[in-house]
């Protein structure tokens, strides 16, 4: 790709060169009069020539960067899908070969399980990474946010929702109440729920205390924000962290899909996305969704 970069670039300078000489002899030749003409289409032909050769030049260089985040991508999933294979495996292996006590069986059986929930996150990032591509439109439906947080939850394992606390909105008033239909909001609920487990399975990761998950639901807005002690994301990394397939530490597990579906599923939705730290120091990604009317 880097060849075929340099030699458009050849072939545009080749180009430019000829002519600039044919343009020199037809002004010899043609005397003022024509050399005013052969200016203005001169000047017109190499600033086109010049456009397309950029825009040539930038989709090449786009390519080879998606390329190149395509290749990393089927790196993380080569690893993703065989290390959790491998714990089922190896599980597996244990159980047929060795006779176990009851509680070493249920270690054993807790890991199988684990990698089973590991390798079930990673193929539904990647069937939801593709729907979102497939799709420029989705069908909004109606779905209850309490329930949506409540199934997001759900689908952390027993370690992960240990070290969740969670804090929903206080009691609502009457008249937002009624506004909000009964508790019902309009969106895609799948999306969402794996919006909030990808913002929690991220600070569970990457932090060693206790994860805040804070949601609320109003006339105007709902919310989740989830806040963690890890080293959080820096500023001028944040834009880059959104793209599809990027990872932002080489030797981070994972298929740098996760920020992604968050900021498409924000994007689908018109909801704001926003990070940075809190009074108390802690990390946060919060995502505030306007209903109508709100």
């Amino acid at each position: 790709m880097r060849g075929s970069r340099w030699l458009l670039r050849g072939l545009g300078l080749y180009v430019l060169m000829q002519f600039s000489w044919w343009a020199y002899l037809l002004v010899s030749v043609g005397g003022p009069r024509s050399g005013w003409m052969v200016l203005g289409e001169g000047v017109v032909f190499a600033g086109l020539l010049l456009w397309g050769l950029m825009r040539l030049d930038r989709a090449m260089r786009l390519d080879r960067e998606r390329l190149g985040r395509e290749r990393s991508f089927l790196l993380a999933v080569t690893h993703d899908l065989k290390t959790p294979l491998s714990a089922v495996q190896l599980g597996v292996d244990t159980l047929r070969r060795l006779e176990l006590g009851e509680r070493d069986r249920g270690v054993v059986l807790a890991e199988m399980q684990s990698g089973v929930h590991d390798l079930e996150r990673r193929i539904e990032d990647i069937l939801t990474a593709t729907r979102l591509q497939q799709t420029a439109t989705f069908v909004p439906e109606a779905f209850d946010w309490e329930s949506c947080v409540s199934k997001a939850l759900a689908r952390l394992d027993e370690r992960g929702s240990a070290r969740v606390d969670v804090r929903g909105p206080s009691a609502p008033s009457d008249d937002a109440s009624e506004s909000l239909n009964g508790g019902l909001v309009l969106g895609d609920e799948a999306l969402w729920v794996l919006s909030m487990v990808n913002l929690l399975e991220n600070a569970l990761k990457y932090s060693t205390g206790r994860v805040g998950l804070v949601w609320d639901q109003t006339d105007r807005y709902v919310t989740f924000r989830v806040a963690d002690n890890g080293p959080g994301i820096a500023p001028e990394a944040w834009k880059r962290a959104l793209r599809p397939f990027v990872r932002l530490t080489e030797d981070g597990a994972g298929t740098g899909l996760g920020l992604h579906l968050v900021s498409e599923t924000a994007q689908r939705h018109g909801a704001q996305l926003t990070h940075g730290h809190q009074g108390d120091g802690l990390f946060f990604v919060e995502v505030a969704w306007p209903q109508r009317g709100g």
